[in-house]
């Protein structure tokens, strides 16, 4: 992610006292939310195994089955750790979405042949793992790591506002700061997963989400992409396809 590859279109990006602002970034962070949710359970998950800690599988599952939060304030463009009522929000939010995540899971484990490990993950338990993520503070640690994680991203790219208005070297300097920052945080993501392979992914995702329309926003608040000739394009009802 060197400075010259960087899409022109960054140089375009709003300053933050300008109107274009909060629509602007909370397309991007969107963008940027529903790509991690797409892409980083899926690789955590790729061994079975992170089913056998409920602890720390939990609150992976409760955060993918979370939807984007579309904030409606320039200090709110993703849920808050700090913001009891944000993740309150994200919990009752989880629900719907966890339970098709769980029987997925279930049939999973299952078809590993690993009966008595799928029946924790049985839909049924939907409410018994909500309560186990929201009132176990390690389970409720675990997902403030993803959320902050997030948060860290966009907030990264909160600093890149205004960026066009920047002479070349201040620009290569609040680039260089950005690679620095991401890079650090998906490098520990969580449970010491490297996630920095993913920066591509979330910079592409990142740069359609500016360079589209505010009203390409759903009714729900939600920009969402497809794969097109093997690049990320704006469509209907999807979240980011990638890899």
């Amino acid at each position: 992610m060197k400075p010259p590859t960087f899409h022109p279109c960054w140089l375009t990006i709003p300053a933050e006292r300008s109107a274009a602002f909060l629509p602007t970034f909370v397309r991007m962070s969107v963008a940027i939310q529903c790509v991690l949710r797409e892409r980083v359970p899926l690789e955590y998950f790729e061994d079975w195994g992170k089913y056998r800690h409920l602890k720390t599988a939990g609150p992976m599952l409760v955060y993918q089955a979370s939807p984007p939060f579309r904030g409606k304030k320039r200090t709110e463009l993703t849920y808050d750790v700090l913001n009891p009522a944000l993740i309150a929000m994200l919990f009752r939010r989880s629900r719907p979405k966890l339970g098709e995540l769980l029987a997925k899971a279930e049939a999973r484990l299952r078809a590993e042949g690993l009966a008595e490990l799928a029946d924790q993950y049985a839909p049924r338990r939907t409410g018994a793992i909500l309560d186990c993520v929201q009132k176990l503070s390690k389970s409720r640690r675990h997902l403030c790591v993803l959320i902050r994680g997030e948060s860290v991203l966009v907030d990264a790219l909160v600093q890149l506002s205004g960026l066009g208005d920047l002479p070349p070297r201040a620009q290569a300097r609040k680039f260089a700061c950005f690679e620095k920052r991401w890079n650090f945080q998906l490098r520990r993501l969580y449970q010491g997963c490297d996630f920095t392979h993913l920066a591509p992914i979330l910079l592409e995702a990142a740069e359609v989400a500016l360079q589209r329309d505010p009203d390409a926003l759903d009714d729900s608040g939600l920009l969402s992409f497809r794969h097109l000739d093997g690049c990320l394009q704006p469509a209907e009802g999807e979240c980011p396809k990638v890899g």
